[in-house]
């Protein structure tokens, strides 16, 4: 069993980012992913197969891509301790409540605070040669 606390949120958008660029079949397809719609990370306004980001992000943090198989349970639950939302197509295709049809009004003076995130940024190691995100051993696996 593979363990996911290893895992940044700096690595999931990593994953964001890769996906973005080779597209969702493509990025499918390298890790050996079918599509599957029952955790889905909704990241600014698109949505992406949340299983797969995290063995993706898994690879980033520790070199270990995972497969489907050796994916533990319980994805859902670490994406959203980074910070994450993460739901099913029906909770996402669910029609929304009617709103309310007056405007409020602004309360004066008062303004909120940005939500914390709910799990603490762990520090990021960095090679000074490449940038690139030290393995767990911090030996940098392009340099050394």
């Amino acid at each position: 069993m593979q363990s996911l606390a290893v895992v940044s949120r700096i690595n999931v958008l990593t994953a964001i980012r890769d996906h973005d660029q080779q597209g969702a079949e493509n990025f499918l397809d390298s890790l050996g992913f079918e599509r599957r719609d029952d955790e889905i990370l909704v990241e600014r306004g698109r949505r992406y197969d949340a299983r797969a980001l995290l063995a993706y992000a898994h690879g980033k943090a520790t070199g270990d891509f995972l497969d489907p198989e050796r994916l533990p349970v319980g994805t859902a639950k670490v994406l959203t301790d980074l910070g994450f939302t993460v739901a099913s197509r029906d909770e996402l295709e669910r029609p929304k409540p009617a709103t309310r049809t007056t405007t409020p009004r602004p309360r004066a003076g008062r303004s909120r605070a940005p939500a914390k995130p709910a799990k603490a940024e762990p520090v990021v190691k960095l090679c000074p040669t490449c940038f690139t995100q030290l393995s767990v051993t911090g030996t940098c696996d392009f340099c050394d």
